[in-house]
């Protein structure tokens, strides 16, 4: 909308014959929805770390983070992206950094690093570099792609032998450090082997315990039903649908309580529910009850003899 509040997030310029006069391919508006990802996941992934106590990503974090541009500038064709304040958002900080904008300096980096053959930056997400392989698809050999931050001082050259050094770090797996709760379905005193079924997802992930986590791993699995495991630590993760394939290392597990299903006041109470039941059978269904059945019930249900007294 015209009235929403923006703040710059970052600028891709594109370079090449296609981009003569500012003009922009509709090909490639594929990369701006490919450098979005890059920005929410990898931001996902700091707020994470920052945060290493909560389970949960805070309300609208990532559906709430929208981009837009509204012009193309000189200079090949270079596009602003602006971020826009919903209305349910607080107030944008216009001048200190958020995971968002480190989210796109460290893109700018990775870019930088791949481009010099250098070491990726040790603060990127592992899960991150999977997403590289949509970034630049549209791109020829000879054409560049820049990204620079709203708080960067160089641009960072996308060219191809960045695309392609960046392919290549990209396996079937990879590692990244894990903070998951679940059930113990599984222990193995001989191997020190379990399996843990994860908290929302149900994916089962098999992990090794040493002798001093192997009191909570099997108390967990005596009392799951009220309990769950908290493991922290290394897991592999598959690079197609980034799930948890097997916990690497482990190096903390604690108990946590099962949470109590919430109340929830907009629930039809019980008794309205068994009523309306009862109103929806076809007429003559109660005939044949007994009106003194909550005397007679071991009588009429399960068939035994009335005590004599």
């Amino acid at each position: 909308m015209a009235d929403d509040t923006t703040i710059d997030l970052a600028s891709l310029r594109f370079e090449g014959q296609r981009f003569a006069g500012h003009a922009l391919d509709v090909a490639c508006t594929h990369e701006l929805i490919a450098y979005r990802d890059l920005i929410v996941e990898c931001a996902k992934e700091l707020w994470r770390r920052k945060n290493p106590d909560r389970t949960r990503l805070p309300r609208g974090f990532d559906e709430d983070f929208r981009l837009q541009f509204n012009r193309l500038e000189d200079g090949s064709t270079v596009v602003p992206l602006q971020r826009i304040r919903v209305s349910n958002q607080s107030e944008l900080d216009w001048g200190s950094l958020d995971e968002f904008d480190e989210a796109a300096e460290l893109i700018d980096a990775t870019i930088a690093a791949a481009n010099a053959d250098e070491l990726l930056p040790e603060a990127l997400p592992s899960n991150v570099i999977f997403l590289f392989k949509d970034f630049g698809k549209s791109l020829a050999e000879d054409e560049v792609l820049f990204t620079r931050s709203r708080h960067g001082l160089t641009e960072a050259a996308y060219t191809s032998k960045a695309r392609k050094r960046l392919a290549e770090w990209v396996g079937p797996t990879y590692e990244d450090v894990v903070d998951v709760t679940g059930e113990v379905r599984m222990a193995n005193l001989g191997p020190g082997t379990f399996s843990l079924q994860l908290e929302g997802t149900g994916v089962l992930v098999v992990g090794r315990f040493n002798p001093q986590q192997e009191s909570d791993v099997l108390d967990a699995l005596r009392n799951h039903q009220s309990r769950r495991l908290r493991v922290q630590g290394i897991a592999e993760f598959s690079t197609g649908d980034r799930q948890i394939k097997r916990f690497s290392r482990i190096d903390t597990v604690g108990p946590e309580a099962v949470q109590g299903q919430g109340f929830d006041e907009d629930a039809i109470p019980i008794w309205e529910q068994l009523a309306e039941i009862g109103e929806s059978a076809p007429e003559g269904t109660w005939d044949s009850v007994p009106s003194d059945l909550s005397m007679r019930i071991d009588e009429v249900v399960y068939r035994r003899a009335p005590e004599i007294k």
